[in-house]
């Protein structure tokens, strides 16, 4: 019983920080802008888990935008900072893509 409550805490603990803040624009027809907001434990790095889990993002988006059936090559990556108040932290990393 104590390693079922054991793996419980730990598959709770692995959803801490996954909040997904997110923004679609189709541009064109084949083309878009996606965001996805930063934070302490969704960095802006482009390397590693908290990158991954936005590009899953982004294909969510393109799924339900039903765009990009295809395929899709993302052209721009870049972090907006966003500064609210006097302990402002994170931003938005932008992508530019387009469905091949």
């Amino acid at each position: 019983m104590r390693i079922l409550a054991l793996l419980c805490v730990a598959a709770l603990a692995g959803c801490v920080g996954t909040e997904r803040v997110e923004g679609f624009t189709a541009t064109s027809p084949t083309s878009f802008l996606y965001s996805s907001h930063t934070d302490a434990a969704l960095t802006e790095n482009d390397d590693g888990a908290a990158e991954r889990i936005r590009r899953g993002w982004l294909a969510d988006a393109l799924k339900a935008h039903s765009m990009c059936g295809n395929g899709y090559v993302v052209d721009s990556r870049r972090f907006v900072p966003v500064v609210d108040g006097r302990f402002g932290n994170g931003g938005d990393i932008v992508y530019a893509g387009r469905c091949l």
